[in-house]
This record gives structure tokens, C-alpha cells and sequence, in this order.
């Protein structure tokens, strides 16, 4: 799990840099809640003001995807967004196996807060965290 949050941390510096122009950067630092993992400590979201759309990034969609993800994207209040992504065949350090992640997100633009929840398969508790994110506008 640490090496994962390494390798997201240098590469969210990395893609950070390379924004689209038209897009925000939220740099978020997650607090977790819970101590069983599943939480990513730093995520990002790219949020396209003008389309209303968000694509996400963290240690685990880097290690599994490569680049961030698309976000599904629905308007929550005048100030916040919620945002639903999936992460497939996320390994669990402790068992040869792996398990899906549905993770769901309130970005707040006025606090620039997110906060986050997972329902990952097969695990009865559901990890959650929020975290203050520092804006990068493009």
C-alpha cells in the first residue's frame, strides 16, 4: 500500500504539470478514516468547467490504469459535485487475490474539500475520508 501511495504521489506531481488547459486541478490530501486501506492519501480530480465533467487519479489508478479516469458527475448543491468512479482488480497485499472499487466523492469547490467513500466487493466496512485540496487553475 505505501509503495502505491509513493508511486501515486510522484506521478500526480508529474501529471499535475500537464493539465489541460481548460481544466482545475484539485490536489487533495485524504485523511482516512478507517485503518483497513482502500483510501488513497492524495487523490486528484480534473475537473472541465466547461463540460461539467471530472476525471480522477490515485495511487491505485495509477498502479492499475496508467492515466486518471473518467468520473461520473452529478451537480449536488450551487456548490458542490458528487463524482462516482470504479477501480477494477485493485490486489490486496495480504491475500493472492483482487477486488473491485466503487468509490464515490462530494467535491466541494467553495471549501475545496473532498470527501470520499468506497464499497469495495467483498468487504463488509466501507473506508471513507475527506481531505482539503489545494487548486490549481488551468
Amino acid at each position: 500500500m505505501k509503495r502505491i501511495a509513493l508511486s501515486a504521489i510522484a506521478a500526480a506531481v508529474s501529471l499535475a504539470g500537464q493539465m489541460a488547459f481548460a481544466e482545475t486541478v484539485y490536489d487533495c490530501e485524504i485523511k482516512v478514516f478507517t485503518n483497513n486501506g482502500w483510501i488513497a492519501p492524495r487523490v486528484i480530480v480534473m475537473w472541465d468547467d466547461e463540460k461539467k465533467s471530472a476525471r480522477v487519479y490515485d495511487g491505485f489508478i495509477h498502479e492499475l490504469v496508467g492515466e486518471p479516469i473518467p468520473a461520473k458527475v452529478e451537480r449536488r448543491n450551487e456548490i458542490s459535485y458528487n463524482l462516482g468512479w470504479r477501480v477494477n482488480n485493485i490486489p490486496v497485499s495480504n491475500a493472492r487475490m483482487s477486488l473491485d472499487g466503487l468509490y464515490t466523492g462530494v467535491l466541494n469547490m467553495k471549501q475545496n474539500t473532498l470527501s470520499i467513500r468506497g464499497v469495495i466487493t467483498g468487504v463488509a466496512n466501507q473506508p471513507r475520508g475527506r481531505g482539503k485540496c489545494k487548486v490549481k487553475k488551468g
